[in-house]
């Protein structure tokens, strides 16, 4: 790769020939990849894609959605076999398409999409990638060594027997990150393993590669979260419809070179202001909410506010959200809902009384991946008019049409199955399905997460245009930016509580950051 601030791919470098002798050729590289290629049918995913890693280094991966990150992430960890090209690690080539293969040859892979079961637990899903099939499986000892294993990785908190379901989302990608770490590999790949970390899990990531790397060993680092690129990345390269289009080192670029490389075009100014407030109409009442870690929160949220949750996960915030939509079971002094008392909500209720919902889970709770495109969209809409499927999308194709191309989803088209969309698209799909619905309140969980940074954009641009709509969005994001820039005050929640409400000038990265930890700002 060159040394330039950013610029063009360079070829990667050829792979020795191997001596006469049949030995393998010595290389310096760790890993090398030269023209991968990846086709489904008529779509393809990557085209030609080289690049190596080197010993001790950590290599980035980035892109927009749909560019063939996690497609060339699947092709080094033995997931999917590639249609052409040649992968070698340590100088020996990897075989193509199996994954015990690429383990067995040091390369381990913790994926976005988490692959864990989620009725095992999590002793049983840390033994599982090496339990050989045809020997006595002792759960006692599976406990005893996921026990010893957590704590080796300073995840004591997190309990071996407890199935992988009943854990949060940012500690399933800790187990999911744990697993991959287990073998002590030699080339590890992260994608998009921090999308569900706040910035605690983030720190002990990143101290795991530094840990990794120390001792030789090269890690290959996915992720649409630019701050952390700067910070763990010793070069990178960038990928646009499954090419390489360009290359950096560290300290070599800015934010706005390599956006514009992602997207082929200038970057836009990454956070919009909120939208002056015209109304003192209140979307959102709520007084002493009170459910399973919530304890007596009050909440007012006006219409066309937006109002930014935060705080370090696990101190409320998703049992809020399910509360106010009805997921969760919840009582209150007073609730009401554009001005009208209601005295309490299920999902069926919230739907009805204009309340939208993106989840924090995505394919558990967000969408049905089985199901198309245009059906996950009008999901919600099924039970009032008692008809889904082919007609109903057919009815409302201009509305669909509408929602794909306003959040540029990447879509064959409102027939596809949801499950085949790339995890940044599969996100907007979840957020779409409440755009010009007739809303008063949003409800949104970290709703960025995992995807790229020109989606971003347009999902911020799509939620301070539903704002100046007149709708109430309540937004929390593990990104403490996002709140900084984009609400009009954020409340921080501490061990089921609002410990502080930030608004003007007090409204910092900072005071964000500090309230998480239980520090309340001088006003």
């Amino acid at each position: 790769m060159t040394d330039a601030r950013i610029g063009a791919a360079a070829p990667a470098a050829p792979v020795p020939a191997a001596p006469p002798d049949g030995s393998p050729p010595a290389v310096d590289a760790l890993l090398v990849a030269t023209d991968l290629v990846k086709s489904y049918g008529p779509v393809h995913a990557v085209q030609g894609v080289s690049f190596r890693c080197n010993p001790g280094e950590v290599l980035a991966l980035v892109g927009e959605n749909g560019a063939g990150k996690s497609t060339v992430a699947k092709m080094l960890a033995g997931a999917v076999p590639p249609t052409s090209g040649s992968i070698v690690v340590g100088g020996r080539p990897l075989a193509s398409g199996s994954v015990r293969q690429s383990r067995q040859s040091g390369v381990r892979c913790a994926f976005q999409e988490l692959a864990l079961v989620p009725d095992w637990t999590v002793a049983e899903n840390l033994s599982l990638p090496d339990g050989a099939p045809y020997r006595g499986f002792s759960q006692r000892k599976s406990v005893v060594a996921a026990a010893e294993l957590l704590g080796a990785f300073d995840l004591p908190h997190i309990d071996p027997q407890v199935t992988v379901g009943t854990l949060s989302l940012a500690d399933r990608q800790l187990v999911e990150i744990a697993r991959a770490l287990a073998g002590r590999p030699s080339l590890l790949i992260l994608d998009e393993a921090s999308s569900a970390l706040t910035p605690p899990g983030v720190a002990w990531l990143f101290q795991r590669i530094r840990d990794l790397t120390s001792d030789g060993g090269s890690v290959i680092y996915v992720s649409h979260r630019l701050g952390e690129i700067a910070e763990i990345a010793d070069r990178g390269a960038v990928l646009r419809d499954g090419k390489v289009v360009g290359e950096f080192v560290r300290g070599g670029w800015t934010d706005d070179q390599l956006v514009s490389l992602m997207a082929g075009r200038e970057a836009a100014r990454f956070f919009p202001a909120p939208p002056a407030r015209t109304t003192d109409a209140v979307a959102l009442e709520v007084t002493n909410l009170r459910s399973d870690g919530v304890h007596g929160i009050d909440l007012v949220l006006g219409a066309g506010e937006i109002l930014g949750i935060g705080g370090l996960q696990g101190h409320g915030q998703a049992e809020l959200l399910r509360s106010l939509f009805g997921a969760a079971p919840a009582t209150a002094d007073s609730w009401s809902i554009a001005g009208r008392p209601v005295s309490g909500t299920t999902p069926v209720r919230s739907v009805r009384h204009g309340i939208g919902y993106v989840p924090e889970d995505r394919k558990r709770e967000g969408l049905a991946l089985e199901m198309s495109v245009g059906e996950n969209l009008l999901v919600p809409w099924f039970r009032a008019y008692q008809l889904g499927g082919r007609p109903r999308i057919t009815r409302e194709r201009t509305w669909i049409d509408g929602v794909l191309g306003a959040l540029s989803v990447r879509t064959r088209g409102p027939d596809e199955r949801a499950g085949t969309l790339s995890g940044g698209n599969q996100q907007k799909l979840v957020f779409g399905r409440w755009m010009d619905r007739a809303r008063t309140v949003i409800l949104l969980h970290d709703p960025t997460r995992g995807i790229d940074v020109r989606a971003k954009q347009e999902l911020y641009a799509a939620i301070v245009d539903l704002a100046e709509q007149g709708v109430g969005i309540l937004w929390f994001s593990t990104e403490v930016e996002e709140l900084v820039h984009v609400c009009h005050r954020v409340a921080v929640l501490y061990q089921g509580a609002v410990i502080d409400e930030l608004v003007g000038e007090r409204l910092t990265g900072d005071a964000v950051v500090g309230a998480s930890m239980g520090l309340r700002a001088a006003a």
